[in-house]
């Protein structure tokens, strides 16, 4: 029996949020802000804008890491699946305590409305990516003639075409 175990939809959008991710945390520590200063778990810390994007060195560095975690498990199913799962809860999580806490994750990471919205954004879709199945999976029966038992060839043929199987003995002997 062969199997065909299907194409994934997650692999291709996790390597993709996950360039995105990258590629905004490295631009974001160029042309932002690489403040690392913190001021955790109660402080207000600020940050250099880019694209509207409110961040400090800290808030680049998360969405890289991200984007780098997403990019590694990108090319298995299960990898790409667990991984946006997990990233997806994360900036979540980050998005809900930068909306109750104001402008920053507990003192390190700094946010804006924007900055909120993007993680909001990014985990809306990793958490949907994470769901996506595979599709297209078959099974297919391949059905293979045994010609050992006929073949003079075979593991018990003999030169004159006969088959004889190995004897063994029936009786039980005490």
């Amino acid at each position: 029996m062969d199997r065909t175990k299907g194409v994934s939809l997650a692999k291709g959008p996790v390597g993709i949020i996950g360039a995105v991710l990258l590629a905004g945390g490295i631009l974001g520590l160029l042309f932002g802000s690489t403040d690392f200063t913190t001021h955790a778990p109660d402080g207000d810390v600020t940050g250099g804008t880019w694209l509207g994007i409110e961040g400090n060195g800290w808030t680049w560095l998360g969405f890289a890491a991200a984007g780098v975690i997403l990019l590694i498990s990108a090319p298995l199913h299960w990898g790409a699946k667990t991984m946006a799962l997990i990233v997806g809860i994360v900036m979540a999580a980050a998005c809900v305590i930068a909306i109750v806490d104001g402008n920053d994750v507990f003192g390190v990471a700094a946010a804006n409305r924007a900055t909120m919205v993007v993680m909001g954004a990014a985990a809306v879709a990793l958490l949907i990516v994470a769901m996506l199945p595979r599709v297209g999976r078959r099974r297919r029966d391949v059905v293979v003639e045994d010609d050992t038992a006929t073949a003079h060839d075979g593991r018990f043929g003999r030169e004159d075409g006969r088959v004889s199987e190995p004897v063994g003995t029936t009786e039980r002997r005490v």
